[in-house]
C-alpha cells in the first residue's frame, strides 16, 4: 500500500488523475468505426472526445496503476504540504503551465510570427509564376519589348524576396523548436514487473504475467483528441520586505487541445517495464498529477470490471463520491450513451450490484419516477469504511 495516505485516509490506495476520470469513458466499437467520437459535458460546455481504437475500463486501470507509480516517484522527496499544491514541488511544476499552453497554441503563434512576411510570400509566389511565363515567351521571341526590361526588374525583385524568406525560414524553425523544447519533457519511470503484479494483485491475479505486458502496450497505443483541463496557477503580487514578488494565489483549470496523441510509450525487458512520458498529452497528465489534480480509490475498486468500474470512476470518485446520496439515472444514460442499449436498466442495476458486492457501497435503491426508469434516481447508502 502507498506510503502517501495520511492516517485519516487509511483506505486511500490508488492515486488517479481527475480530468481523465471525468472525460475518458470506455469505448468499444467495430474496427471500421474508428476513430470513434463521443460527446460529454465538461467545465460548463459540451466537448468531443475521439479515440483511434478501443479504450476499456482495463486500459484505464492500467493508466491508474502506472500513474500512481509516477506520482509516488514524483513525491518521494516531498514531505511538506503533500496534500496540497502549496508544496514546493507542485508549485514548481505549476509554473510550467504557460509553456504547455504556448505549445497547445503553437500553430497560432507561428502563424502570428509569420504575419510580417505574408505579403512577401504572396508577392514572391506571384513574381515566380509570372517570371516563369515571361521567360518562356522570351525564349520563343514572343515577349513584347516593353516587358523584357520589366522582366529583368521582376527577376531581381523575386531574387531579393527569395533571399529574405530563405533566411527567415530557419528562424521560424527555431521558434517551433523552442516552443517544443520548453514544453515537452521526457519522464521515464522504471517498474519491476513482479512489483506491479504483486502490488495490484486484485487486478492482475486473473491475468498471467506475460499478458500484463500486452495490456500495458495496448494501453500505450491509444491516441486521443479532446480538450484537456490543465491546472494553471493564478498569480498575485505581494510585498516581500519592500520588494514586489509574484506568488501563486490559487489554482484554476484551462482547457488545452490534445490532437491524436498518446499518453505514454513503453519499453520492456524480461523483468522491467519502462514507462516514457514524452508526448504533449503525457506532459499534461504528468503536470496534473504532480499538481494534485487527483482523486483516489480504495483497493476494493480493483475488484470491479467493465461498466461497474467505469460508473464508479465517474460518479463515486473521491471528491464527489463522498457526497453522493443519489444519482439521476439520466446522467448515467447520457454520460455512457446507454440509450442505444435497450437493456440499459439491467446494465445499470447489475453495475450497482457489483459495486455493492465489492464493499464500496452498503446498498442502493432504484427510485423510478412515476414508474419511468429513465426519469428516476438511484439512492445510495455509502460504505461505512
Amino acid at each position: 500500500m502507498s506510503n502517501y495516505p495520511s492516517e485519516k485516509n487509511k483506505n486511500k490506495f490508488l492515486i488517479t488523475e481527475r480530468s481523465c476520470n471525468y472525460i475518458l469513458r470506455p469505448v468499444q466499437a467495430r474496427k471500421e468505426n474508428y476513430p470513434h467520437t463521443y460527446r460529454i459535458a465538461n467545465m460548463g460546455k459540451e466537448i468531443s472526445v475521439t479515440v483511434d481504437r478501443a479504450w476499456t475500463s482495463q486500459n484505464h486501470i492500467v493508466l491508474d496503476l502506472i500513474g500512481h507509480e509516477l506520482f509516488e516517484i514524483g513525491f518521494q522527496r516531498i514531505d511538506e504540504k503533500r496534500n496540497t499544491w502549496k508544496n514546493k514541488g507542485s508549485q514548481y511544476v505549476l509554473l510550467n503551465a504557460d509553456n504547455l499552453i504556448r505549445y497547445s497554441k503553437r500553430e497560432e503563434i507561428i502563424e502570428n510570427d509569420l504575419k510580417p512576411f505574408i505579403e512577401d510570400y504572396k508577392r514572391y509566389e506571384h513574381l515566380d509564376e509570372l517570371c516563369g511565363e515571361w521567360r518562356h515567351l522570351r525564349l520563343q521571341n514572343k515577349l513584347a519589348n516593353d516587358k523584357i526590361k520589366l522582366l529583368d526588374e521582376y527577376i531581381k525583385e523575386r531574387n531579393i524576396l527569395d533571399e529574405k524568406l530563405y533566411y527567415y525560414r530557419p528562424e521560424l524553425n527555431k521558434v517551433r523548436d523552442l516552443i517544443y523544447a520548453e514544453a515537452i519533457k521526457t519522464f521515464r519511470i522504471k517498474i519491476k514487473l513482479s512489483k506491479i503484479f504483486n502490488r495490484y494483485l486484485r487486478f492482475f491475479q486473473k491475468r498471467r504475467k506475460e499478458n500484463i505486458k500486452d495490456l500495458i502496450r495496448r494501453t500505450s497505443e491509444v491516441k486521443f483528441s479532446f480538450e484537456y483541463p490543465l491546472r494553471i496557477p493564478v498569480l498575485k503580487t505581494v510585498n516581500n520586505k519592500g520588494n514586489a514578488t509574484q506568488v501563486i494565489a490559487k489554482v484554476d483549470l484551462e482547457n488545452v487541445k490534445v490532437e491524436n496523441d498518446q499518453l505514454f510509450s513503453v519499453e520492456f525487458d524480461d523483468k522491467t517495464i519502462w514507462i516514457i512520458y514524452n508526448t504533449f498529452f503525457g506532459n499534461l497528465y504528468f503536470h496534473n498529477m504532480m499538481t494534485l489534480n487527483t482523486d483516489w480509490f480504495e483497493e476494493n475498486y480493483l475488484n470491479l470490471n467493465g461498466f461497474a468500474s467505469a460508473l464508479y470512476r465517474r460518479f463515486f470518485v473521491t471528491r464527489s463520491g463522498n457526497k453522493v446520496d443519489e444519482i439521476e439515472i439520466k446522467k448515467l444514460v447520457d454520460y455512457f450513451d446507454l440509450l442505444k442499449n435497450s437493456r440499459y436498466p439491467d446494465v445499470i442495476e447489475r453495475a450497482f450490484e457489483d459495486i455493492k458486492n465489492a464493499g464500496l457501497i452498503c446498498d442502493y435503491k432504484v427510485n423510478a419516477n412515476g414508474g419511468k426508469f429513465s426519469k428516476g434516481v438511484i439512492e445510495v447508502v455509502k460504505s461505512s469504511k
